[in-house]
């Protein structure tokens, strides 16, 4: 490749000017990798270790490595490698893809390339490096393909998330006629699940003669992982009578599914069973069982399993301190977590929603201020909506909706409709219009096609009819009413649908929103001559569509009503739909 004359200026003018800026360093990084320039790579390198080594981002070291992987300059690569300050999984990646290419070498000088087992070794390596499309391009130029060499590319497929590449190569392997094993099978019945294809994974289960404890389990799982808790349950009772062992990781499914259906007999029979084959006492099934007996509202044996647990991580204390929050066990939630913070247990996103759910259940308003702000100031964890969705929603249960629309106000990103939602939710609780409205306006705006905010700011309306001008409002509305009945105007109490009184009746009748608009759209607007326009998300009654004809004379006001059929333009007594709507 020719040199790149303008990349070694740029890279020359690096080195005169000394430590450069982030950006700086990535557009030359990506510039060396794009023109594939090893020699303005490793000045690069050297220039980077100099200024910028002490960083721990690994994105640009790994571009470098890649590069120098790609191009087979192997000792630049496990240098580079073994001064890296921290290294992720695209780092291990490209190691293992530079031995890779090496090996691949050796096998090509050696005249092995026939040999299948080889063959298939080489494949499986791309395979799991994460390089598919090397991986297939040997398993497309394999003459002798076996079982293993499908095997291979299927799993390695689904290893990197690609289940409908997995699919289509099994369809493949039946028209090459190649039967398949209980890897493949397993493999498949995964690739399934996480398509959802539900059905058809059923369907391959049930032609497996002799299924091994994989297969169960992989069923078992995908039942419980896509929302058919029943159907894993039940597989998990066949699986018991066909004398299959179960492991640990089968338990934990056939609990989380107890959990979810909140199957208490159920669960406490797979919790017997799990002491029955031993594995009680194992950090997942624990954890499981904690999380069931929390969600079927038993806290008290939910406690007793996790106090005997001769382990416990992150997740075990989320679960424990979230349960007790659930199940209105606020105080105690609260110390379960000190007490984690005691035994040196590093809190993640997840404990801190369950500490502030604890503390919104409760009305902890100091506590939960307290713990919010240590999130950042004292475990070094950026908030999450989650965490900010939850101190709103203690705010506003308070009675504090400024101090919510305040803190929103505040957060480093944009509030997305999640946000805004439970300030609407919160709003609807408290009857708190005002910022509901405005909450519902963010919404209309994030979520167009959404009725959700629609339904509930109406809801809120419709429970709470305030309004700072009401008294003036209901005493305009009096008015006209008695005027429109000195006119010859009598309400039709006969579109009242409730069996109640007669004066109940004409109460319900005359206070219908859009007569209550009128009233409102009159007091604002008593002398002007333009047209009072009224909007109606349900179909005008035959009372108020009478009522506004009157009103359009007696007023000599034009009065647009639209409701959810058509518009009616009322003037002198008269509707524009001649009284068919």
């Amino acid at each position: 490749m020719k040199p790149n004359h303008k990349l070694r200026q740029a890279v020359d003018a690096l080195y005169s000017r000394g430590p450069a800026t982030i950006e700086a360093y990535t557009q030359l990084v990506l510039t060396c990798v794009r023109a594939n320039d090893i020699e303005q790579a490793k000045r690069l390198q050297s220039h980077m270790d100099l200024y910028y080594f002490s960083s721990n981002d690994t994105f640009l070291y790994n571009r470098l490595l890649h590069l120098y992987a790609k191009s087979g300059k192997l000792l630049d690569a496990q240098e580079l490698f073994d001064k890296m300050p921290k290294r992720d999984v695209m780092s291990w990646n490209a190691m293992l893809s530079a031995c890779g290419r090496q090996i691949h070498g050796r096998i090509i000088v050696s005249n092995l390339e026939e040999n299948a087992f080889v063959w298939n070794a080489l494949t499986d390596m791309y395979a799991k490096c994460g390089l598919m499309e090397l991986a297939r391009s040997l398993f497309n130029r394999n003459k002798n393909k076996n079982v293993v060499s499908w095997n291979s590319m299927i799993s390695g497929y689904l290893k990197n998330e690609q289940p409908e590449k997995c699919i289509h190569l099994f369809d493949q392997m039946q028209i090459a006629g190649i039967k398949p094993d209980e890897v493949t099978l397993s493999n498949i019945l995964q690739a399934y699940f996480k398509r959802g294809f539900i059905d058809e994974a059923s369907k391959v289960f049930s032609t497996i003669k002799e299924k091994d404890m994989v297969c169960w389990t992989t069923m078992t799982v995908g039942y419980a992982k896509n929302g058919r808790e029943e159907d894993a349950l039940m597989l998990f009772r066949n699986m018991l009578l066909e004398a299959v062992k179960p492991d640990s990781f089968t338990i934990s499914s056939v609990v989380a599914s107890c959990a979810k259906l909140a199957f208490l007999s159920n669960g406490q029979v797979v919790h017997g069973k799990a002491v029955l084959f031993g594995v009680g006492d194992n950090l997942l099934v624990s954890s499981s069982l904690v999380d069931m007996y929390c969600k079927c509202g038993v806290t008290k044996d939910a406690w007793a399993v996790f106090n005997m647990m001769p382990s416990r991580n992150v997740v075990s204390w989320n679960t424990m301190i979230g349960g007790y929050a659930q199940n209105g066990q606020e105080l105690e939630a609260l110390a379960l977590y000190e007490k984690m913070l005691q035994e040196k247990v590093k809190p993640d996103s997840i404990t801190f929603v369950a500490v502030l759910s604890a503390c919104s259940h409760g009305g902890l308003v100091e506590e939960g201020q307290k713990y919010f702000d240590s999130i950042n100031k004292v475990h070094a964890v950026t908030p999450s909506l989650d965490h900010y969705a939850c101190m709103i929603n203690l705010l506003g249960q308070s009675g504090d909706m400024d101090k919510a629309v305040d803190l929103i106000k505040t957060m480093p990103q944009e509030p997305d409709a999640f946000i805004w939602s439970t300030l609407l939710s919160v709003c609807t609780r408290k009857g708190d219009i005002k910022h509901g409205e405005m909450a519902a306006r963010f919404l209309f705006d994030l979520q167009p096609l959404n009725a959700g905010p629609y339904i509930m700011l109406s809801n809120m309306f419709a429970a709470y009819r305030t309004h700072p001008e009401t008294e003036i409002i209901y005493e305009q509305l009096s008015r006209l009413i008695k005027k429109l009945q000195e006119a010859g105007f009598s309400p039709e109490t006969k579109f009242v649908l409730h069996d109640v009184l007669k004066e109940e009746k004409l109460k319900s009748i005359c206070h219908h929103s859009e007569k209550l608009a009128l009233a409102f759209a009159l007091v604002r607007k008593p002398h002007v001559c333009m047209p009072i326009r009224i909007m109606k998300n349900i179909r005008v009654c035959g009372d108020c569509h009478k009522f506004m004809k009157f009103v359009s004379k007696i007023t000599n006001r034009p009065i647009i009503l639209r409701d959810s059929n058509r518009f009616h333009h009322f003037n002198e007594g008269k509707c524009s739909c001649k009284d068919y709507w």
